[in-house]
This record gives C-alpha cells, sequence and structure tokens, in this order.
C-alpha cells in the first residue's frame, strides 16, 4: 500500500498537468543540458513520494534494461561519428527514455484509480469514460501477472519462448500459444467485472453526485515548479 505523502495528496489533475510537462521534455524538448535537471526532478519527486524503491526498481527494470542495450546498440549500429560519440548518443536517448518510463511508473504508484473518475467527474466529463480509463489503468498490472501466469505453464509443458535467428518462425509460433489462453483470460475478467458493476447497480447513463474540487498550497507549488521547469528545459 502506498505511504502517505505530499505527492500521493495532490489533486488528480496537478498530477496530471505536472506529468504532461515533465514527459515531453524526458524524451524530445528538451536539451542535454536539461536532463541534469530532470534527473534531479525525478530523484526528488521519488524521495517525496515515499515509494518502495526496491518495488520500484522491479516494476521499472523489465523495461529500463532492455532499453538501455537497445538504444546503445541501435546508436553504435546506425549512427555516424566515432565509437564514443556513437556510445554517449545511445546513453543519452537511453536516459530520455528511462525518464519517460520512470515518471510514468512513478503516477501510476501515487494515483489512486477512484481519482481518474472523481477527476473526470470535477471538469464536466461523464464518469462512464473515467470508469471506462480507471478499469483498463486497473486492469494492466493483473493483465501483467496473468501473461506471467500463462507463460509460466506454457513453459512447464516444454514451450521455449527464446528468439533464434536460425528459426524465427518457431518463437513466433511459440508466443503464438500465448494469444489463446490469453483472450480466455481476459474475456473472462471482463465478463467478471460488468457482472459486479451490474450487481452494484451501475448505471453508465446515470447521475453520480460530483465530489467537491480540492486543491492546496502544494498543488500550486508543484504546478508552479513544472511550469518553470518546462521553460528551463526548453530555453537551456
Amino acid at each position: 500500500m502506498q505511504k502517505p505523502s505530499v505527492i500521493y495528496a495532490l489533486n488528480f489533475w496537478t498530477k496530471s498537468l505536472c506529468l504532461s510537462l515533465i514527459l515531453p521534455l524526458a524524451t524530445f524538448t528538451s536539451s542535454i543540458k536539461a536532463l541534469p535537471l530532470l534527473v534531479v526532478v525525478f530523484i526528488m519527486t521519488t524521495t517525496l513520494s515515499r515509494i518502495n524503491l526496491q518495488k520500484f526498481w522491479k516494476t521499472t527494470r523489465t523495461y529500463i534494461i532492455p532499453i538501455i542495450a537497445g538504444m546503445v546498440t541501435l546508436s553504435l549500429l546506425f549512427s555516424a561519428g566515432t565509437t564514443q560519440e556513437k556510445l554517449i548518443g545511445g546513453l543519452i536517448l537511453a536516459l530520455r527514455f528511462s525518464l519517460l518510463i520512470g515518471f510514468g511508473v512513478l503516477f501510476s504508484i501515487v494515483t489512486n484509480p477512484i481519482e481518474i473518475p472523481t477527476g473526470f467527474m470535477q471538469v464536466g466529463i461523464p464518469h462512464r469514460y473515467g470508469v471506462t480509463l480507471m478499469v483498463a489503468y486497473r486492469m494492466m498490472p493483473l493483465l501483467s501477472k496473468k501473461i506471467k501466469t500463462i507463460t509460466n505453464a506454457q513453459r512447464s509443458r516444454g514451450a521455449s519462448f527464446k528468439f533464434s535467428f536460425k528459426k524465427p518462425s518457431r518463437f513466433f509460433y511459440q508466443a503464438g500459444s500465448l494469444i489463446v489462453p490469453l483472450l480466455h483470460a481476459t474475456l473472462d475478467m471482463s465478463v467478471k467485472l460488468s457482472d459486479a458493476l451490474i450487481s452494484r447497480g451501475y448505471n453508465p447513463e446515470g447521475k453520480i453526485t460530483v465530489p467537491p474540487t480540492k486543491s492546496s498550497i502544494y498543488d500550486f507549488c508543484l504546478l508552479g515548479t513544472s511550469i518553470g521547469i518546462a521553460a528551463l528545459g526548453i530555453l537551456l
């Protein structure tokens, strides 16, 4: 369970707007000089969020490690310049995408799924869209666990998911064996979720009381800081 923190208690739209300002800087619009600033911002935000760093690393390493290896390899193979320049360029690209993933995962950790439909209703968006997004947001880790379970079950039956340049078709054939059980598990979860919503009387077209918008001084401070960082990232 997420520990109470300043970041966790922020308004949903504050966190969303700050994320929308920071992510383009981390990936595309910021110069190389601004990357150390983004790294410092990421470390400070992670510290203020009071998240479990070991769990956070276990969540992100599945994406970050392949991205670092892939970016460096592609840069060495296809970029122009000396080997040192290619290596540095690949590491910079890897850092950009690692920050992108890090901020995205951090946002998912410090955001309660129930905040999504609540935030939507506060700005006049029908709650059915927020509930749909909330369900999709909540289903992602469940689907990830389901894929892992299915993969382990298939491996116990002798399936291999290692890619081989000698027999590439074998990999795609074995990977295809995951599709049918995964579709079955996804449809099963969707039916159970639909039944649960209906049994609780949820009506997508019905009216729901809109909760009041709550903002604190921390919301305005963080939003102002994010705008300042965005400006510095573009100007540097």
